[in-house]
């Protein structure tokens, strides 16, 4: 699929924090030529990854696509693509993958659960309404997260129109959820956002973030409220979709 040019809507600013719109740019931008770049047996093995982890609570290892048709070489040099292009995470010693954003099958305190499916965790609390890209259109999913100063749990409900636009039904709340930036800037805004996904964290209030960042040595970052947080996923869904097209 590498003749493919894929294109995505222009991103409206003012559903941003002030500023971030360029940088949400960039960042699509990167990952759709990562996207773009990928063998068709790559590109497949990348949407499996998802699918497996929606369904299974367990490491996705290359015996896991057994039935998918290709070779046990062809299998192992596709996740080796995947890994450095930081689409998914491959540990050596385990020799399985553990995560493949917006999936993890390691337990996260961001948590989604869909009708007829099992509870699943997601890699960050941005990366929550993406797992609807497998999930489907037009269905609720229950999402949590949980402060990381109170211990409080963030819950609401999430759903995807087939446009990819999001409805949040959530309580009133004055949420804040941090996303990091990077001390010194990449040439890839892809690479840092992989790189400082484990560190979005979302706070029950303003207060609480006061209190616990200055314990992360996080020296710069961005506060989104909930429906910005949810914007910049539908921005992030919106590039995602061509793993499944």
């Amino acid at each position: 699929m590498s003749g493919l040019s894929y294109q995505v809507e222009p991103v409206d600013s003012r559903r941003l924090p002030d500023g971030q719109a360029v940088w949400v740019e960039s960042l699509l931008s990167q990952y759709l030529g990562l996207v773009q770049a990928l063998a068709p047996e790559e590109r497949a093995l990348y949407a499996q990854t998802w699918q497996h982890m929606a369904r299974h609570s367990a490491p996705v290892v290359v015996r896991s696509f057994a039935r998918s048709g290709y070779s046990t070489f062809s299998l192992q040099r596709a996740i080796t693509t995947l890994n450095n292009y930081k689409l998914l995470w491959f540990d050596d010693d385990l020799r399985a993958i553990l995560q493949c954003p917006p999936f993890s099958v390691l337990h996260t305190v961001h948590e989604v659960k869909a009708f007829g499916w099992e509870r699943s965790y997601a890699c960050s609390f941005v990366d929550i309404p993406l797992t609807l890209l497998v999930y489907g259109p037009n269905m609720w999913l229950e999402c949590s997260s949980q402060c990381p100063h109170s211990g409080e749990k963030l819950r609401f409900r999430v759903r995807m129109n087939e446009h990819f636009r999001f409805e949040v039904d959530a309580p009133p709340n004055a949420w804040c959820i941090w996303l990091p930036l990077p001390a010194v800037p990449a040439d890839d805004p892809y690479q840092d956002f992989h790189r400082l996904r484990p560190r979005i964290h979302a706070y029950f209030s303003a207060a609480d973030l006061d209190t616990h960042h200055p314990y992360q040595g996080d020296d710069a970052g961005v506060v989104y409220t909930l429906e910005q947080a949810l914007y910049l996923g539908e921005c992030l869904a919106s590039a995602y979709r061509f793993v499944t097209a």
